[in-house]
C-alpha cells in the first residue's frame, strides 16, 4: 500500500483529518460573520453603512446565502460591528492559550488522556454554540472553543506524529489537509445555511476522531519511553500491531536526550538567529493566512461556491507540492518560501489596486485564489524549516515557539478585517507590506536544510549562523 499504510494508520490519518476539521472552527467567522448586501425600500444594492444605519425601518438584505451570528446580533455597522471582529479574537486567544496549556500538561500526564479532554471540551462547546442565548455568553464559549482547539492542534497532531512512519507524513501532508478540513466545513454550512444548525452538524461531524482515539488509540509508545514506562510501551506497540494486522516486532528507540530550554535556546547565537527568522516567517504567515480567509466572504459571486473553490484549490495545492517537492531534488526550501512569498505579494498588490478602483469581476476572484493558495505554500515552507533547521534537543520547543507566535498572529488578524470599513484594501495592502518585510528577511537569513539529517543538525553556539549537516541523498526523516 502507498507509504506503507495498514489499517492501524489509515485510523491515525482519519483521525487527523477530522481533527483539523473540527481546528477548522477557527474560520468559522466566514460563515457566522457573513453579511450579505441591503438595500433601502426599493433602491440599489449595496454595502454602505449610511444606508444601513439611517433605513432600518425599509431595510431588506439581498441574495441571502446563510443566516449568520451577525445578522442575528446586529454586528454590521457603527459600534457594534467590532464584535464580528472580538468573535474570531476571543477564540484565537483562546486557541493561544490551548497551545501551551494543554501541550505542557500532555508532556506530563500523557497523549491519550490530554487528546480525550480536549476534543471533548471541544465538540460540547460546538454544540452548545448553536444553543446560545446571546452574544455574550456565545463569545464565552467561543473562547472555550478556541481553548480546545489549541489543545487538539498539539496535542492530537503530536500524538498522530509519533504513531505515524516518517515516509507517512508525507501523506498526512498531500491528502488529509486544511483544504480537506474547509471543504468539509463549508459543504455543512451550505446543506444546513443557518449558524446555530450548521454549529451543531459541525460538532456531530467531528466526532469521529473522539471516538476512534478513546476505543482505538493506546497511550503513544513514544511518550511511555521518554517516561521509561518499559512494560506499558510493549504493551501499546503489541495493541498497535493487533490493530494493524501485521506481526509484532520490537520496536529500537533512540536515547533520550536533554531537550533545550528556551533560554538556552536564546543564549545561542546561531540557534537565536534561526528562531528571528521563523517567528518572522510563521507570524507573518498567520497573520495575512486568517486575514485573507476571514474575509473572503465578502468577494462578490456566490458564498459557497468561492469557498469550495479555495478549499479545493488548497487541498488539490499540497498534492502537487508533495509531488514536485519528491521529485525535483534541486527544488529548495528557500526557493519555496520565497518564491511562493513573492508570489503573494504580487497579488495582494493587485487585488489592492482592484478594490482601490471598485472592481469585483471575475478577475479578482481569480487572483484571490492565486494569493490564498501561495500563503499556503509559505505555512508549508514554516513547517518544514522549523523541523528541519532546529537541532534535535529543541527541536520541539521551537516549534512551539513558532506555534505561539504565529497564535498572536491569528489574534491581530481579525483587526485588519475591522480596519475594512474605514479603506476596503486594508487587509489586501497589510498583506503586501509584511509580505515584502517577511520576503526581505529570508532572502538574507533564511538557512537551506533541503534533504537535511535530522539527526544530524549541530548548531556550533559561536556562529552567528550554525551549519547544518547535509546529507547528499535525503534520509528517512528529511520528509517530515
Amino acid at each position: 500500500m502507498w507509504f506503507d499504510i495498514n489499517r492501524f494508520h489509515l485510523l491515525v490519518l482519519l483521525t487527523w483529518q477530522f481533527s483539523i476539521f473540527f481546528a477548522s472552527q477557527q474560520i468559522f467567522p466566514i460563515f457566522s460573520n457573513y453579511v450579505p448586501q441591503w438595500k433601502c425600500g426599493n433602491g440599489e444594492p449595496s454595502s454602505d453603512c449610511a444606508v444601513y444605519e439611517t433605513c432600518k425601518s425599509n431595510l431588506t438584505f439581498v441574495n441571502v446565502a446563510f443566516k449568520s451570528a451577525a445578522m442575528e446580533y446586529d454586528w454590521i455597522c457603527g459600534k457594534s460591528a467590532y464584535l464580528k471582529s472580538l468573535f474570531s479574537q476571543i477564540q484565537f486567544a483562546g486557541v493561544l492559550c490551548g497551545t501551551f496549556s494543554f501541550g505542557a500538561v500532555s508532556d506530563v500526564v500523557g497523549r491519550k488522556p490530554v487528546a480525550v479532554f480536549a476534543l471533548s471540551l471541544g465538540i460540547l462547546m460546538n454544540f452548545v454554540t448553536g444553543l446560545a442565548p446571546n452574544y455574550q455568553l456565545l463569545l464565552g464559549i467561543r473562547f472555550f472553543l478556541g481553548l480546545s482547539v489549541g489543545g487538539t492542534l498539539v496535542v492530537v497532531c503530536t500524538f498522530v506524529m509519533e504513531m505515524l512512519l516518517p515516509k507517512q507524513r508525507m501523506a498526512l501532508r498531500a491528502f488529509f489537509n486544511w483544504g480537506v478540513a474547509r471543504l468539509m466545513m463549508t459543504l455543512i454550512a451550505m446543506a444546513l445555511p443557518e449558524w446555530r444548525i450548521s454549529s451543531i452538524a459541525c460538532a456531530i461531524a467531528a466526532l469521529p476522531a473522539l471516538l476512534i482515539i478513546i476505543f482505538v488509540f493506546p497511550e503513544s509508545p513514544t511518550w511511555l519511553h521518554n517516561k521509561g514506562k518499559l512494560e506499558q510501551m510493549k504493551k501499546s506497540e503489541k495493541h498497535i500491531a493487533k490493530m494493524a494486522g501485521v506481526p509484532y516486532i520490537p520496536v529500537e528507540h533512540q536515547k533520550i536526550e536533554h531537550s533545550k530550554t528556551i533560554r538556552e535556546m536564546l543564549q545561542t547565537k546561531g540557534l537565536m538567529r534561526r528562531l528571528f527568522v521563523l517567528w518572522s516567517m510563521w507570524f507573518v504567515a498567520s497573520i495575512c493566512g486568517y486575514a485573507t480567509d476571514l474575509n473572503s466572504n465578502t468577494i462578490s459571486g456566490d458564498l459557497f461556491v468561492n469557498q469550495i473553490l479555495f478549499s479545493i484549490l488548497i487541498a488539490v495545492s499540497k498534492m502537487v507540492l508533495v509531488i514536485f517537492d519528491t521529485h525535483v531534488p534541486s527544488f529548495r526550501r528557500r526557493t519555496l518560501h520565497q518564491g511562493a512569498q513573492l508570489v503573494v505579494c504580487l497579488c495582494f498588490l493587485l487585488l489592492t489596486f482592484m478594490t482601490f478602483y471598485g472592481y469585483t469581476g471575475l478577475a479578482f476572484l481569480i487572483v484571490n485564489l492565486i494569493g490564498t493558495v501561495f500563503i499556503e505554500y509559505t505555512w508549508d515552507a514554516c513547517y518544514l524549516c522549523a523541523v528541519e533547521s532546529m537541532e534535535t534537543a529543541c527541536r520541539a520547543s521551537a516549534t512551539g515557539t513558532c506555534s505561539l507566535v504565529a497564535r498572536i498572529g491569528a489574534i491581530l488578524a481579525p483587526m485588519l478585517n475591522y480596519a475594512n470599513l474605514w479603506w476596503p484594501p486594508s487587509v489586501y495592502l497589510t498583506v503586501v507590506l509584511l509580505g515584502t518585510i517577511n520576503l526581505i528577511i529570508s532572502y538574507f537569513f533564511l538557512v537551506e536544510t533541503k534533504n537535511v539529517n535530522l539527526d544530524n543538525v549541530h548548531i556550533d553556539p559561536s556562529s552567528e549562523e550554525g551549519t547544518p549537516m547535509i546529507d547528499e541523498k535525503p534520509s528517512q526523516k528529511s520528509d517530515q
